[in-house]
């Protein structure tokens, strides 16, 4: 049955809240209750979400009635971006923190959102009726290009999930990650997927909050981006002090090398088990795994297809390739968009470049579009990342221009231009004088935990080498 339909679970502890604790049955209710509170008809709207039982409801709600497809958004969007996206798509109801926008009027007041209805009684085009699901293309909020997930790749993939990760009924989450964000989301829907339980927490990892709540709790799984983990190793798992604890999940970017290989070995030594995860939110999300058995001999790789899923490598262009029942409808610009039929038909085309080991492992080798000429070869900035970073034993990006490649250090480790400039020659035989270094206290990063490219790219037009 789909993870949505929650009294499969009866008595359960589906939802942990502060001190509120929600069994399935009465989450159903709540989300049916919520549900009851939107518009009539097939429509759409905008769900600012919170790490919060009011949000998670409504965000069920919506599944269960499949009359109302919701865009899912940051809880602190920028008010003037969400105006944006309400002036683009027009949608039928906003749940936000703030007030009504104009054309609007509140129906509903809760502790973390307020339902507001439009009040236009112009009919526009209802979504396609396999439409469950709209997410941002880049996990920032002002984005109006959305995702289209269906409800029946939303499950296979949560199913997916459960079946890799071995997860059951006894196993419990903590908000990491923010739950717009695909990975976050996905976490949400595998436990409830298997009746386990999800502890809603908007703390930071920085804070002592956070591991009070989760030693509380009794949390079995920690989930993560790579900026998490690069946390987590200061902190050292020993020093977590989670006797529950069994799981480790890495996704939202590649994770250094030298990191996958610490918390391998680190994993193995306290009896917990690390998955290595690829996806994209245009897979609802989850693409690969790489199974805890073989995580310490395939470091670097992505691993190997979800259940139910294929992955192939273009023979003509390198590109990774995946098909499977999760994948998404295609994209949305306009609100026209939403009615629109299945356009990708299962395959996706990732942009990533990847090659195949002998045992079917897969390893990204880099992104189509993040190169970068210098003296007029082709330059592989993710490939340069991976280089700098496992040679200086730091986390190391890559942005520019062409002809002046701009590897960026953070923290409290600065990189050596000298040194960074004799790497990249060594190893790409390129003129140094087209390579420089900047250092920034912290990497900028969007809501999804990713790097901020876009920002970097910014940065390096406008810094001054160190």
């Amino acid at each position: 049955m789909s993870f949505w339909n929650l009294e499969q679970h009866g008595a359960r502890i589906a939802l942990i809240d502060g001190e509120q604790s929600l069994d399935y049955a009465a989450l159903a209710n709540l989300a049916d209750k919520c549900a009851a509170q939107l518009p009539d008809g097939r429509g759409m709207g905008l769900l600012c979400m919170p790490s919060h039982v009011e949000a998670v409801a409504l965000y069920l709600g919506a599944l269960r009635s499949a009359r109302q497809v919701p865009l899912l958004l940051q809880p602190d969007t920028d008010p003037q971006l969400l105006a944006a996206l309400v002036a683009h798509y027009q949608p039928d109801w906003v749940a936000s923190p703030d007030g009504p926008a104009h054309g609007y009027r509140t129906v509903h007041q809760g502790a973390a959102l307020s339902l507001h209805v439009r009040d236009a009684t112009a009919a526009l085009e209802a979504p396609h009726p396999e439409l469950a699901l709209l997410l941002s293309t880049s996990g920032s909020t002002g984005s109006s290009k959305l995702v289209r997930l269906s409800s029946s790749g939303l499950d296979a993939n949560a199913s997916a999930i459960v079946e890799y990760l071995g997860l059951h009924a006894d196993d419990r989450a903590i908000t990491t990650l923010p739950l717009a964000y695909s990975f976050g989301m996905s976490i949400l829907n595998s436990h409830l997927a298997v009746g386990g339980s999800v502890v809603l927490s908007e703390d930071s990892l920085m804070t002592r909050e956070f591991w009070d709540s989760a030693r509380r709790h009794g949390i079995t799984s920690l989930s993560g981006v790579p900026a998490t983990f690069e946390i987590l190793r200061r902190m050292g798992l020993a020093r977590l002090q989670l006797p529950s604890l069994r799981m480790l999940t890495q996704a939202g970017g590649r994770l250094r090398d030298e990191l996958v290989a610490y918390f391998a070995e680190s994993s193995k030594a306290h009896g917990v088990e690390f998955f290595v995860m690829y996806g994209q939110t245009e897979a609802s999300p989850r693409i690969s795994y790489v199974p805890s058995t073989r995580i310490i001999d395939k470091v670097g790789s992505i691993g190997v297809p979800v259940p139910g899923g294929r992955m192939q490598i273009d023979a003509t262009t390198g590109e990774l390739i995946y098909c499977g029942p999760n994948v998404m409808m295609g994209y949305a610009s306009t609100r026209a968009d939403l009615a629109k039929d299945d356009e990708l038909l299962g395959v996706l085309r990732t942009g990533d470049l990847a090659r195949v080991d002998e045992d079917g492992f897969h390893y990204i080798t880099g992104r189509a579009k993040r190169f970068l000429k210098i003296s007029g070869n082709r330059v592989n900035l993710d490939e340069v990342e991976a280089m700098l970073s496992s040679a200086l034993s730091q986390q190391i990006v890559c942005s520019g221009s062409d002809d002046d490649l701009v590897a960026f250090s953070h923290g409290p480790h600065i990189a050596e231009q000298t040194q960074v400039r004799q790497l990249v020659q060594e190893r790409y035989k390129l003129f140094g004088g087209h390579i420089r270094t900047l250092h920034l206290d912290a990497l900028p990063l969007m809501a999804s935990g990713k790097v901020d490219y876009q920002s970097l790219r910014q940065m390096a037009g406008q810094g001054v080498a160190r």
